[in-house]
């Protein structure tokens, strides 16, 4: 049964798609409205797909879209986008946790869940974007930069998180240590980003000395990417960054395997996110939103508001082009991956305290919501932008 699920998926995600298609609206929105029918169905019908096909197309996805975002990461493109990158970098990421924290916290008073929340606001799912400007066919300097931001901006994000966490636990009466705060995400980061470049580096010298068809490095992309994604969770890492640094690696070591790479994973990465978008309509459970929704609209306003305001004050300072200033921060509102891995941390770190299970509904169901208002959004920007094919 699980194989007729998983045709009924694609199929069904294929039709909603063409019929968006003619809406004008991007087909991810139908391959998560194609997971919540079939998962729907499944479940009264008693069938449904096991978990671990969740965690393998999730790792795969994540995994593929962190090696493509690093491959886009040449020495041009980052000397043409380095300084106001950086700028818009922080400024959106510390924006953000300064207003989601804020509105939190005016709702609930609660400082602990006020921080860990503003914490893990930065985030932004890279999958979600990536396949919004693949499926319009976005091209130009908003969608650079929104491909870069979106993969760097976890790292951000990681060392604030590991700070916010030890903050909560202090204020929950814990003993934390201030030095684990910042030895934890170096760790996470330094050593994701030496793992991704020393595989990389490996491939690099390996594809230049034998000469593979195109059939043989679609195979050896494939097999590295997924790979580096299992070896960073091994070895406790971060798993994007670690294959973001695999792609940077490549595409500046050897160009011109790094852009066939490119070619060729990108030919698969329809029916993939088919199935990952599927998986995350088929986990959606609205209950949640019944008993938390005031708390999820704040969260979500929250964040919405620091993205947007700090991309917008990120242009002014970084003097970039008036549509980043306009229209930057709507494409940068999804969030889903990182976000949840650091929840789920937040929540096995905070587990003898209440706030921990609060963490977990409020960030799953936050997902759903970013899923549905956030994706039509990054084609709005784009659109809006003029980079849009579709």
């Amino acid at each position: 049964m699980n194989y007729v699920l998983i045709a009924l998926v694609l199929i069904l995600g294929f039709i909603l798609g063409r019929l968006l298609r003619k809406l004008r609206l991007t087909e991810i929105l139908a391959y998560i409205l194609a997971g919540i029918i079939i998962g729907q169905i499944g479940e009264r019908l008693g069938f449904s797909l096991p978990a671990q096909f969740n965690v393998i197309i999730t790792g795969t996805t994540l995994a593929l879209v962190g090696y493509i975002i690093g491959l886009s990461f040449s020495i041009d493109f980052l000397s043409r986008m380095g300084k106001q990158m950086v700028i818009i970098l922080i400024v959106q990421v510390l924006l953000t946790l300064v207003a989601t924290w804020g509105f939190v916290y005016l709702l609930t008073k609660d400082l602990p869940l006020s921080i860990i929340l503003g914490s893990l606001a930065g985030a932004t799912a890279p999958a979600g974007t990536i396949a919004v400007l693949r499926d319009i066919k976005a091209k130009g300097t908003l969608t650079d930069m929104t491909i870069a931001l979106v993969g760097l901006d976890d790292a951000v994000v990681i060392v604030i998180y590991a700070v916010g966490i030890r903050l909560t636990k202090m204020l929950l009466g814990a003993e934390a240590s201030v030095a684990s705060a910042f030895t934890y995400p170096l760790w996470e980061i330094f050593g994701g980003l030496g793992l991704g470049g020393a595989i990389g580096a490996v491939l690099s010298y390996v594809t230049k000395k034998i000469h593979l068809s195109s059939d043989h490095l679609f195979v050896i992309s494939l097999a590295v990417a997924i790979l580096s994604w299992g070896l960073a969770e091994v070895v406790g890492v971060s798993a994007i960054l670690t294959c973001m640094a695999l792609g940077t690696a490549v595409i500046n070591l050897n160009a011109q395997v790094g852009k066939r790479s490119n070619e060729l994973v990108d030919n698969i990465m329809t029916p993939i996110f088919v199935l990952f978008f599927a998986a995350i309509g088929m986990e959606m459970d609205f209950s949640f939103f019944q008993s938390i929704w005031p708390l999820i609209i704040v969260y979500v306003v929250g964040r919405s508001i620091g993205k947007i305001a700090g991309c917008s004050l990120g242009g002014v300072l970084a003097r970039s082009e008036p549509k980043l200033k306009k229209y930057l921060g709507f494409a940068m509102l999804d969030q889903a991956g990182v976000a949840m891995g650091l929840a789920f941390l937040a929540a096995q770190a905070l587990s003898d305290y209440e706030l921990g299970g609060k963490i977990i509904t409020l960030m799953a169901t936050a997902t759903v919501v970013h899923g549905l208002i956030a994706l039509p959004l990054v084609q709005f920007a784009a659109k809006k932008a003029g980079e849009a094919s579709m």
